[in-house]
């Protein structure tokens, strides 16, 4: 049985194809999951999160949002709506990102504000700001 597996994390604009990887850790709606070589096959709800991708001692952190999570065999295909590289962040884009929710958040005397869009907007821009300083 191969020690590895392989990994693509899907976006609607981006493909990253990992190749073969010895671990994946990804945020699931009920808590963080690993995966090795082997794995029960299975879907997982993600949610806003890190993921970190080992092959042998180098590691990948990427910042990504909610999706599926298809493990199949030997391969495990993230599926979600975006996911950045953590050399890749725009540490000031995603600062401003979350300056803007938060000022959102805060005018509650608009009626027409989307209160939960706002707030999934601050974790958004607070998951990729942890994520860059890793």
């Amino acid at each position: 049985m191969s020690r590895t597996f392989h990994l693509e994390i899907i976006t609607a604009t981006k493909v990253y194809d990992e190749g073969g990887v010895d671990y994946l850790r990804a945020p699931g709606t009920d808590g963080l999951f690993g995966v090795m070589a082997g794995h029960t096959k299975a879907i997982i709800a993600l949610t806003i999160g890190e993921v970190r991708v080992v092959r042998g001692t180098v590691e990948k952190i990427f910042a990504s949002t909610q999706g599926y999570a298809e493990i199949t065999g030997d391969r495990v295909q993230l599926l979600v709506e975006s996911a950045e590289q953590k050399d890749d962040i725009d540490v000031a884009r995603a600062q401003e990102a979350l300056e803007r929710a938060k000022s959102k958040l805060e005018e509650k005397r608009e009626a027409l504000i989307d209160e939960e869009r706002a707030f999934h907007a601050m974790e958004r821009a607070l998951n990729r700001l942890r994520v860059a300083k890793k």
